[in-house]
């Protein structure tokens, strides 16, 4: 029995860890804090006036936590058209440390929605009873109530599905009650969910835009279009001897001293000679030519 005792203390005890903040249903006051983008305090509850909010208490910043962090930031910019607000809060202790350091972290992680640092340090705002033992505590919050709690000790990416429904559930509440006829409503729903679709697309672009190159696929230079062009000649099925002497009289007096150029010449003919294009006699001129060339 005294091992069983140990053990349900211990569970209770984790779960008591996991609390943190106002729970579900418990009201949310407004807080003081200062906003790294606008250089001035703010206070974000007080701005939302009701609408559906999502808080980030970040007690302490990893890696995981950072890609957790940036996954609901993306949801905050596609939900934005739904009226949801998506605010991160820094709990800090050297509030001068933070303003230096948190401009470099809103850029590593790419977050576009606001981020603060409270004004009440590392406890954060009295009346919250955040806990310091977990890292991330998030509140998905409408008209100043908690709907939805997450204390995660350990939080990653994995976390964001369930936070996500969250929102959701709280945003088709919003939509539910709100004001306006059936066909004004229909109207705002197709509105909105247009407006989260070019949200979506343009984080898309962002993120095509900022990948690296994948291994085996980095970007060559482009290739000089009139050099191209007149390489085409060579490999023309039915070029005559002619046609090929002309080609190459043209290509050498393009390329002249250009070591770009001609670097880019021995590139396409080694290219189109293992590709084995033309016929004979052009095969027989790529070959004379990067013997030529290629010394």
């Amino acid at each position: 029995m005294g091992i069983i005792a140990a053990v349900l203390l211990s569970l209770a005890s984790a779960q008591e860890a996991r609390l943190s903040g106002p729970q579900p249903g418990e009201k949310t006051p407004g807080f003081k804090v200062f906003d790294v983008g606008s250089r001035g305090e703010r206070d974000y509850l007080a701005e939302a006036n009701g609408a559906p909010v999502v808080l980030v208490f970040v007690h302490e910043l990893t890696r995981p936590a950072g890609a957790l962090m940036r996954a609901l930031d993306e949801t905050g910019r596609i939900k934005e058209a739904r009226g949801l607000q998506t605010r991160f809060i820094s709990l800090s202790e050297d509030r001068d440390g933070a303003e230096r350091h948190l401009p470099i972290v809103v850029r590593s992680l790419n977050l576009k929605c606001p981020l603060g640092i409270s004004l009440d340090g590392k406890e954060g705002p009295g009346a919250y009873g955040l806990n310091r033992e977990v890292m991330l505590t998030i509140l998905v919050v409408r008209q100043n109530q908690v709907a939805a709690n997450f204390a995660l000790v350990a939080p990653n990416e994995t976390d964001a599905p369930r936070i996500r429904a969250a929102i959701d559930e709280v945003l088709k509440a919003a939509s539910t009650e709100a004001s306006g006829t059936a066909e004004e409503r229909r109207l705002h729903e197709e509105l909105a969910a247009a407006r989260e679709e070019i949200a979506s697309l343009k984080i898309q672009l962002e993120k095509s835009a900022s990948a690296p190159p994948r291994r085996g696929e980095m970007e060559k230079p482009r290739e000089d279009e009139t050099l191209v062009n007149h390489c085409r000649r060579l490999i023309q099925r039915a070029a005559t001897r002619e046609q090929l002497d002309a080609a190459v009289k043209d290509i050498e007096g393009y390329i002249g001293t250009n070591e770009e150029l001609k670097k880019q010449y021995l590139a396409i003919l080694t290219r189109v000679r293992d590709l084995k294009y033309g016929n004979d006699l052009g095969q027989a001129e790529i070959l004379r030519q990067l013997e030529k060339h290629g010394k």
